[in-house]
């Protein structure tokens, strides 16, 4: 008997209605652990070589992870894949809360949705049974109205609920899937490929407890960490802050991304960072399933133009930044409005500031006017501005409509492709961390296999100092020194590639970032025990790492497959100007050809063509690929 995990997974054919189970065994889930590497798996055998990201041939997995319900911190994360509406690359995005765990004590570890329903429908799973459900009453209300909804039919406050808001079902290109109200698969679009298969939410209430091949090893370790994590400065900040600090912190270090990224240093982050924060805004600290940490803002304000709806939770340093510092705006209480009509309509923040952010600069230039915009006078700093285009996207009204297709498309509309104020990778726009300071990042801007993401592997500030908790904790994966942000080297390319994959490991394990080392604080020998005391299994770091490589050469075969090639990692041209002002002020931290060259290096270590950066037939082998490999020798 599976432990842990339940060995099912779940398959949904919307256009059908038909419902079946796929049982897997050990060795299935030891190759993928979970989460996008259940994903990747089947997307990579059921969506045929250029598909529309919105046809019925396209899938959508919600997938845990093997360690997702755990009784630990930071164990309950889940991955949507697909092939991503915003990039039509392979795309995930995980999300942390409640839902993950629930879905898997409801009876599965993950569902596949194909097809189209004919009309707008929701998932009810409990008790290992599923059920199509009718949402057409649900398909034009707002994701709270929607929860509480779905809660009352079904009968029980406890019920967890995923589920796209008016954004997806209206399919703007970076809608996402929230739970909760407050917890999100940010990035890709999955609330609009959600969406277009009118599949308005997955609800799930689960009734069996999962069962652990040494329970006591477990509690023991959580009341431990529960203890100890605040004595690390890393736990203390995540506790006190969340990430609400970044603001002044990446200010002062000249990396805050102000106005499009064409300067780095905001006067008023004080305004909009974690102290002020504090004090106008946080109510309570939130945290997700069976963790101490409580990363999460729980936010109030009674003020008669920006009241907030604390259901929908606070802003997080990316929102902070997005809809704030980089659109010139230092009104937090118009930042937290914008972030709760974004989780309202289910909209990524990130995207939507950059978008916006894009548009404003072309404004500016002339080359879009008032005859563009509805009559709308494009200006930084109009925090007025910024509400009104949010609620115009998620309702594809008027400009708003051009909005929602982002960035990318609307650059190439506009014949914009390469002008220095389109910042995206691969059609998905860059988040809010400025690469000439941290090069690792940049890195991981260009080569992640679903577009721009800042979740790709631990930061590269965070390994500057050799008496660092987090430089010491990465030992265990043959990282022995502290190196510059700043440096852009063939050790930099060898270590982001190594974290990366590290990072590839929790995530499809269902584990947070935020409660492991280098970025938390449970030690990494201590994670992989953990995972044998949950599964019984005998797994190494060593397996763990192979397991999330494996995923990864999917991701980039169905890439491959699908056109990409290193030719679509190129990092934005702004990104390679001298450092407008802030601590490297005047300073080119890396030429364009030395960044490329990391980038082809990069694809020289993970086994990948370097002119293409295709997985070569012998990676794919190695890693008992053979059926990818298979599959693109048909494509040829």
């Amino acid at each position: 008997m599976p432990l842990g995990y339940t060995g099912k997974i779940l398959r949904v054919d919307l256009s059908s209605q038909k419902i079946a189970v796929d049982e897997q065994d050990e060795a299935f889930y030891r190759s993928y652990l979970g989460g996008r590497g259940i994903g990747y798996h089947y997307l990579m055998q059921a969506v045929p070589a250029a598909t529309d990201p919105f046809s019925a041939e396209n899938i959508l997995v919600l997938a845990t992870g093997v360690m997702t319900g755990a009784p630990l911190p930071a164990a309950c994360r889940f991955a949507a894949v697909g092939k991503s509406p915003l990039t039509a690359t392979a795309g995930e995005s995980e999300a942390a809360g409640f839902f993950g765990p629930e879905l898997k004590m409801a009876g599965f570890d993950a569902v596949v949705f194909c097809g189209r329903a004919e009309k707008p429908v929701y998932l009810w799973l409990s008790e290992g049974k599923a059920e199509i459900r009718d949402a057409t009453a649900l398909a034009g209300l707002e994701t709270k109205a929607v929860e509480d909804a779905i809660r009352n039919e079904l009968g029980g406050p406890k019920i967890r609920v995923a589920q796209t808001g008016l954004a997806g079902m209206n399919r703007v290109r970076f809608a996402n899937i929230t739970n909760n109200l407050g917890h999100f698969n940010g990035r890709g679009g999955f609330g609009a490929l959600m969406g277009s298969k009118n599949l308005r939410a997955v609800a799930a209430l689960g009734t069996e407890k999962l069962k652990f091949k040494a329970p006591d090893f477990l509690r023991d370790t959580a009341q431990h960490y529960a203890r100890t994590f605040k004595d690390n400065p890393l736990g203390e900040q995540l506790f006190v802050y969340g990430t609400t600090a970044f603001p002044e912190i990446l200010s002062a270090a000249g990396a805050l991304p102000v106005n499009n990224f064409r300067r780095s240093r905001f006067a008023e982050a004080a305004a909009i960072g974690g102290d002020t924060y504090n004090k106008v805004l946080l109510q309570k600290r939130k945290g997700c399933y069976a963790c101490p940490i409580r990363c999460k803002r729980g936010i109030a304000l009674d003020d008669p133009k920006y009241g907030l709806d604390s259901r929908y939770g606070g802003p997080e340093y990316e929102t902070i930044a997005a809809l704030g510092s980089n659109l010139n705006i230092s009104n937090l209480k118009a930042i937290a409005k914008g972030n709760e009509i974004c989780n309202r309509y289910c909209l990524d923040t990130i995207s939507a500031g950059m978008t916006i952010a894009f548009a404003c600069e072309c404004f500016e230039a002339g080359i879009i006017t008032s005859a563009d915009t509805d009559g709308l006078e494009l200006r930084f700093g109009d925090a007025d501005l910024m509400l009104h285009l949010l609620e115009l996207i998620a309702r594809r009204e008027g400009f708003g409509d051009v909005l929602a297709e982002g960035s990318s498309r609307l650059a190439e509309q506009w014949g914009l492709k390469d002008a220095p104020g389109h910042l995206a990778v691969k059609g998905q726009e860059i988040s809010m961390h400025d690469p000439r300071i941290k090069v690792g990042v940049g890195i991981g801007f260009a080569v992640s296999p679903y577009g721009a993401d800042h979740m790709t592997a631990a930061h590269d500030t965070a390994f500057v100092n050799p008496e660092s908790f987090p430089v010491n904790s990465v030992r265990p994966l043959g990282i022995y020194a502290a190196m510059p942000a700043t440096e852009i080297s063939p050790a930099k390319v060898r270590n982001y590639k190594i974290l990366e994959n590290f990072w590839r490991v929790l995530d499809a394990l269902g584990l947070c970032v935020f409660g492991y080392a280098p970025r938390g604080v449970m030690p990494i020998n201590t994670m992989v025990a953990c995972v044998n005391a949950v599964t019984g299994w005998d797994v190494s770091l060593f397996e763990l790492m192979r397991s999330a490589e494996r995923a990864t050469l999917i991701a980039r075969s169905f890439n491959s497959r699908e056109e990409f090639s290193i030719k679509n990692d190129q990092l934005p041209k702004r990104l390679f100007d001298p450092k407008p002002d802030g601590a490297h002020a005047g300073q080119q931290i890396f030429k364009e050809a030395d960044f490329n060259q990391a980038v082809d290096l990069y694809y020289d270590m993970i086994g990948c063509d370097p002119d293409t950066g295709r997985p070569r037939r012998g990676k794919l082998l190695e890693f008992g690929l053979d059926w990818v490999a298979e599959s693109l020798n048909r494509k040829g």
